[in-house]
Protein backbone atom coordinates (compact mmCIF):
# COMPACT_ATOMS: atom_id res chain seq x y z
CA UNK A 1 0.00 0.00 0.00
CA UNK A 2 1.36 3.67 -1.13
CA UNK A 3 -0.49 5.97 -0.73
CA UNK A 4 0.71 9.88 -1.97
CA UNK A 5 0.91 13.08 0.36
CA UNK A 6 -2.16 14.57 -1.29
CA UNK A 7 -3.80 11.05 -0.25
CA UNK A 8 -2.64 11.19 3.41
CA UNK A 9 -3.57 14.74 3.70
CA UNK A 10 -7.23 14.22 2.82
CA UNK A 11 -7.61 11.11 4.91
CA UNK A 12 -5.82 13.26 7.55
CA UNK A 13 -8.95 15.46 7.33
CA UNK A 14 -11.38 12.74 7.19
CA UNK A 15 -9.97 11.29 10.34
CA UNK A 16 -9.89 14.64 12.14
CA UNK A 17 -13.76 14.91 11.22
CA UNK A 18 -14.15 12.21 13.04
CA UNK A 19 -11.45 13.09 16.13
CA UNK A 20 -13.81 16.19 16.54
CA UNK A 21 -17.21 14.27 16.74
CA UNK A 22 -15.58 11.83 19.35
CA UNK A 23 -14.11 15.40 21.15
CA UNK A 24 -17.70 16.34 21.71
CA UNK A 25 -18.29 13.23 23.03
CA UNK A 26 -15.84 12.67 25.29
CA UNK A 27 -16.34 16.13 26.59
CA UNK A 28 -19.88 15.19 27.46
CA UNK A 29 -18.92 12.30 29.03
CA UNK A 30 -16.17 13.84 30.96
CA UNK A 31 -18.15 16.84 31.87
CA UNK A 32 -15.38 19.19 30.85
CA UNK A 33 -13.93 20.24 27.27
CA UNK A 34 -11.77 17.58 25.79
CA UNK A 35 -9.54 18.71 23.50
CA UNK A 36 -8.14 16.29 20.88
CA UNK A 37 -5.27 16.99 18.77
CA UNK A 38 -5.42 16.95 14.55
CA UNK A 39 -3.90 13.21 13.87
CA UNK A 40 -0.71 12.81 11.98
CA UNK A 41 -1.52 9.87 9.58
CA UNK A 42 1.04 7.95 8.86
CA UNK A 43 1.46 5.06 7.03
CA UNK A 44 4.14 2.57 8.71
CA UNK A 45 5.94 -1.11 9.32
CA UNK A 46 4.37 -2.36 12.79
CA UNK A 47 7.95 -2.48 13.51
CA UNK A 48 7.87 1.54 13.29
CA UNK A 49 5.12 1.94 15.71
CA UNK A 50 6.34 -0.35 17.88
CA UNK A 51 9.74 1.23 18.19
CA UNK A 52 8.26 4.38 18.78
CA UNK A 53 5.53 3.57 21.37
CA UNK A 54 8.01 1.27 23.28
CA UNK A 55 10.96 3.97 22.61
CA UNK A 56 13.59 1.13 23.31
CA UNK A 57 11.64 -0.76 25.78
CA UNK A 58 8.28 -2.95 25.41
CA UNK A 59 6.57 -0.86 27.80
CA UNK A 60 2.74 -1.74 28.70
CA UNK A 61 -0.23 -0.11 27.32
CA UNK A 62 -3.79 0.08 27.59
CA UNK A 63 -5.28 -0.88 24.54
CA UNK A 64 -9.07 -0.72 23.07
CA UNK A 65 -9.35 -3.49 19.81
CA UNK A 66 -12.52 -3.07 17.73
CA UNK A 67 -12.98 -4.68 14.74
CA UNK A 68 -15.20 -3.39 11.50
CA UNK A 69 -15.82 -5.35 8.38
CA UNK A 70 -18.02 -4.66 5.53
CA UNK A 71 -16.36 -3.29 2.24
CA UNK A 72 -12.93 -3.18 3.92
CA UNK A 73 -11.65 -5.20 7.23
CA UNK A 74 -9.90 -3.76 9.53
CA UNK A 75 -8.83 -3.91 13.43
CA UNK A 76 -9.11 -0.42 14.59
CA UNK A 77 -6.98 -0.24 17.81
CA UNK A 78 -6.42 2.51 20.33
CA UNK A 79 -3.59 2.82 23.01
CA UNK A 80 -2.33 4.51 25.86
CA UNK A 81 0.71 4.02 27.62
CA UNK A 82 -0.60 2.05 31.08
CA UNK A 83 0.48 4.50 33.86
CA UNK A 84 -1.98 7.68 31.95
CA UNK A 85 -4.76 4.85 31.27
CA UNK A 86 -6.06 5.83 35.05
CA UNK A 87 -5.25 9.17 34.73
CA UNK A 88 -7.70 9.03 32.22
CA UNK A 89 -10.26 7.11 33.22
CA UNK A 90 -10.36 9.11 36.79
CA UNK A 91 -11.67 12.10 34.50
CA UNK A 92 -13.92 10.17 32.62
CA UNK A 93 -16.08 9.00 35.84
CA UNK A 94 -15.20 11.71 38.56
CA UNK A 95 -11.35 13.36 40.44
CA UNK A 96 -13.92 12.33 43.95
CA UNK A 97 -13.64 8.31 43.36
CA UNK A 98 -10.08 7.31 44.87
CA UNK A 99 -7.44 6.33 42.42
CA UNK A 100 -7.47 2.63 44.28
CA UNK A 101 -10.86 2.17 43.46
CA UNK A 102 -10.08 2.96 39.65
CA UNK A 103 -8.65 -0.48 38.36
CA UNK A 104 -12.07 -2.20 39.15
CA UNK A 105 -13.86 0.20 36.81
CA UNK A 106 -10.92 0.95 34.43
CA UNK A 107 -11.85 -1.66 31.63
CA UNK A 108 -15.22 -0.41 31.47
CA UNK A 109 -14.39 2.94 31.26
CA UNK A 110 -11.88 1.93 28.64
CA UNK A 111 -13.93 0.26 26.66
CA UNK A 112 -16.58 3.45 26.44
CA UNK A 113 -13.59 6.08 25.84
CA UNK A 114 -12.27 3.66 22.61
CA UNK A 115 -16.07 2.76 21.26
CA UNK A 116 -16.77 6.79 21.41
CA UNK A 117 -13.41 7.31 19.29
CA UNK A 118 -13.08 4.33 17.32
CA UNK A 119 -16.70 4.70 16.17
CA UNK A 120 -16.94 8.18 15.50
CA UNK A 121 -13.29 8.15 13.95
CA UNK A 122 -14.21 5.11 11.40
CA UNK A 123 -17.93 5.99 11.02
CA UNK A 124 -16.62 9.58 9.49
CA UNK A 125 -14.46 7.79 7.05
CA UNK A 126 -16.51 5.18 5.90
CA UNK A 127 -19.63 7.86 5.48
CA UNK A 128 -17.21 10.21 3.34
CA UNK A 129 -15.42 7.33 1.23
CA UNK A 130 -19.09 5.52 1.02
CA UNK A 131 -17.50 2.62 2.56
CA UNK A 132 -20.19 0.00 4.21
CA UNK A 133 -19.26 -1.43 7.58
CA UNK A 134 -20.28 -3.00 10.75
CA UNK A 135 -18.70 -3.22 14.24
CA UNK A 136 -18.09 -5.32 16.58
CA UNK A 137 -18.09 -4.80 20.35
CA UNK A 138 -14.55 -3.21 21.40
CA UNK A 139 -11.99 -5.49 23.95
CA UNK A 140 -9.71 -3.83 26.45
CA UNK A 141 -6.47 -5.51 26.24
CA UNK A 142 -3.42 -4.62 28.77
CA UNK A 143 -0.09 -6.11 27.79
CA UNK A 144 3.18 -4.59 25.67
CA UNK A 145 2.84 -2.76 22.78
CA UNK A 146 4.65 -5.99 20.12
CA UNK A 147 1.53 -8.39 21.72
CA UNK A 148 -0.93 -6.00 20.95
CA UNK A 149 -0.15 -4.80 17.48
CA UNK A 150 1.76 -7.99 16.02
CA UNK A 151 -0.71 -10.82 16.87
CA UNK A 152 0.11 -13.22 14.74
CA UNK A 153 0.86 -11.03 11.78
CA UNK A 154 4.50 -9.81 9.75
CA UNK A 155 6.31 -7.26 11.45
CA UNK A 156 6.85 -5.73 8.38
CA UNK A 157 3.54 -5.71 7.57
CA UNK A 158 2.60 -1.74 7.40
CA UNK A 159 -0.25 0.05 8.78
CA UNK A 160 -2.15 3.35 8.97
CA UNK A 161 -1.66 4.80 12.21
CA UNK A 162 -2.56 8.06 13.83
CA UNK A 163 -1.42 10.26 16.68
CA UNK A 164 -3.25 12.21 18.84
CA UNK A 165 -3.31 14.05 21.75
CA UNK A 166 -5.72 14.20 24.83
CA UNK A 167 -5.52 17.70 26.17
CA UNK A 168 -7.85 17.78 29.42
CA UNK A 169 -7.85 20.58 31.78
CA UNK A 170 -3.86 20.95 32.79
CA UNK A 171 -2.96 17.38 31.69
CA UNK A 172 -1.96 16.11 28.19
CA UNK A 173 -2.40 12.53 27.70
CA UNK A 174 -1.06 10.81 24.42
CA UNK A 175 -3.30 7.99 22.53
CA UNK A 176 -2.42 6.23 19.46
CA UNK A 177 -4.53 5.01 17.03
CA UNK A 178 -3.56 1.84 14.91
CA UNK A 179 -5.69 0.13 11.92
CA UNK A 180 -4.69 -3.18 10.70
CA UNK A 181 -5.69 -3.92 7.28
CA UNK A 182 -5.67 -7.20 4.59
CA UNK A 183 -4.60 -6.90 1.44
CA UNK A 184 -7.74 -7.00 -0.01
CA UNK A 185 -8.87 -4.03 2.47
CA UNK A 186 -5.68 -1.59 1.57
CA UNK A 187 -6.50 -1.58 -2.42
CA UNK A 188 -10.33 -0.67 -1.44
CA UNK A 189 -8.89 1.89 0.51
CA UNK A 190 -6.53 3.65 -2.08
CA UNK A 191 -9.31 3.38 -4.35
CA UNK A 192 -11.51 4.84 -2.77
CA UNK A 193 -9.56 7.44 -1.21
CA UNK A 194 -8.82 8.45 -4.76
CA UNK A 195 -12.29 8.56 -5.73
CA UNK A 196 -12.86 10.92 -2.95
CA UNK A 197 -10.03 13.70 -3.93
CA UNK A 198 -11.05 13.31 -7.56
CA UNK A 199 -14.66 14.46 -6.23
CA UNK A 200 -12.85 17.72 -4.45
CA UNK A 201 -13.14 20.68 -6.62
CA UNK A 202 -10.14 21.00 -8.41
CA UNK A 203 -8.94 17.45 -7.29
CA UNK A 204 -8.76 16.07 -11.05
CA UNK A 205 -6.63 18.71 -12.19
Amino acid sequence: MKLSPLELDALTELFNMGVGQAADALSQLAGEPVLLSIPEVRLLPKAEVIRQLARGDDKRVSAVRQGFHGDIVTDAILMFPAEQSLQLVQIMVGEQVPLEHLGEMEQEALAEIGNILLNSVVASVADSLGLALDGSLPEVELGVVSDVLLAEQDVDEPLLSLQVRFDIATRSIHGYLAFLLDMRSTGMLEERVADFIRRLPGGGA
